[in-house]
């Protein structure tokens, strides 16, 4: 067996589920020294019992250049093990498809990260500079692994491959994403005297959330446009006889280059002044710890895009097609908080976050060989 195949297996072997990624972490850190290197440990302050560490390392060529990072998640979501076929903790093989949790989101890329740093750490005359790898916790959470490294200032680089689950494309720029709170005021009265007496925060919150629905966004070339989506409303008095006098609303909003929180506050405060309820309306961005992820592209013509793709052409003798992204994920991280190009691009499989996932071992072997074609073209 291959050594990166059975690297991928042994990951998947380990329950790394968001909220105790500490077995993965080990697993990554003892790899890496294995290699001569040292592995950092990187926790977010909340983590008191230290279960939840990222790891990083610095590969140096010894000679001056650029830095290239190699990125991915060791966290999975979690699993119901009534619905899975086999045990989603151990890699199971079936008709050529590796089954179990993470076998496609992403333990196959983490596996070739290592891979990789492992062949450029025995042939360090192969590239000049040095390589970033990370392998963060968290991504499937709020990203705190990557924005505490990103806090830390340790992580830095002139390009990056995050190297999550698509391999029939890369995908070259992602919609950003915010969520808002907004809390619409009624008049209490009882309800036998209303409408005459009393004001219903549930009729005016319904009429806000029609109008923010069809608000307007901005559009891009290749990301389309950003949406509105009203997820939860919550007020009212079920159990006596009382006018609504609050509101809550929950909206989520994914937006394009150019859409920030506040003009999206804007619009959403002009729709409620245009209800005549501006007065009557609290909207503000959801507080979080983490920062939201806004929106990017790179140019398709960027070196580390043009490599990739020739790379790809030349390990499979097919073409790799580029996408935009309209969700988000830790390469907004890097290509907004640090300004670093980043190209997204690993192994797949299918049935993500879903009841037997799988992965492909051919995809595996193939985004290896492409790894380090890549690294040796940017960093020659």
């Amino acid at each position: 067996m291959e050594t990166v195949i059975r690297r991928w297996h042994e990951l998947i072997g380990i329950k790394s589920v968001t909220g105790r990624e500490v077995d993965a972490a080990d697993y990554v850190a003892g790899v890496l020294e294995s290699f001569g290197l040292e592995a950092h440990r990187s926790y977010f302050p909340e983590d008191t019992d230290k279960e939840r560490p990222s790891v990083w390392c610095v590969l140096d060529s010894g000679r001056p250049g650029k830095t290239m990072m190699l990125i991915g998640h060791i966290d999975t979501v979690d699993v119901n093990p009534a619905n899975w076929r086999t045990d989603p903790f151990k890699a199971t093989e079936i008709d050529g498809l590796v089954y179990g949790r993470g076998s496609m989101d992403m333990k196959g890329g983490i596996s070739c990260i290592l891979s990789t740093l492992e062949y450029f750490a025995a042939h360090r005359d192969e590239f000049s500079g040095r390589i970033l790898g990370c392998f963060v916790a968290d991504e499937e959470g709020l990203s705190k692994g990557t924005y505490q490294l990103v806090d830390e200032g340790n992580i830095q680089a002139d390009c990056a491959i995050m190297a999550e689950c698509r391999y029939d494309n890369v995908a070259v720029g992602f919609r950003g994403r915010f969520s808002f709170e907004i809390t619409v005021k009624g008049v209490a009265a009882h309800a036998s005297r209303y409408p005459e007496v009393g004001e219903n925060a549930l009729i005016s919150a319904g009429r806000l959330a029609a109008a923010i629905e069809a608000l307007p966004t901005l559009t891009h070339p290749k990301l389309h446009h950003g949406t509105w989506c009203v997820r939860y409303i919550e007020g009212g008095h079920s159990g006596v006889l009382v006018v609504p006098d609050s509101c809550y609303m929950f909206v989520d909003r994914y937006v394009v280059p150019g859409e920030t929180a506040e003009t999206c506050i804007a619009q959403m405060q002009e729709a409620a002044e245009k209800l005549g309820l501006g007065d009557k309306c609290d909207i503000r961005l959801k507080p979080r710890k983490s920062p939201y992820m806004q929106s990017f592209a790179i140019p398709e013509d960027h070196p580390l895009v043009t490599t990739l793709r020739r790379n790809f052409a030349e390990v499979t003798g097919e073409e790799l097609r580029i996408e935009y992204d309209p969700s988000v994920c830790d390469s907004n991280i890097l290509a907004v908080s640090l300004g670093i190009p980043v190209v997204t691009f690993g192994p797949s499989g299918g049935n993500m976050h879903g009841d037997n996932e799988y992965g492909v071992p051919e995809q595996v072997l193939n985004c290896l060989e492409i790894y380090k074609k890549t690294v040796r073209d940017m960093l020659a």
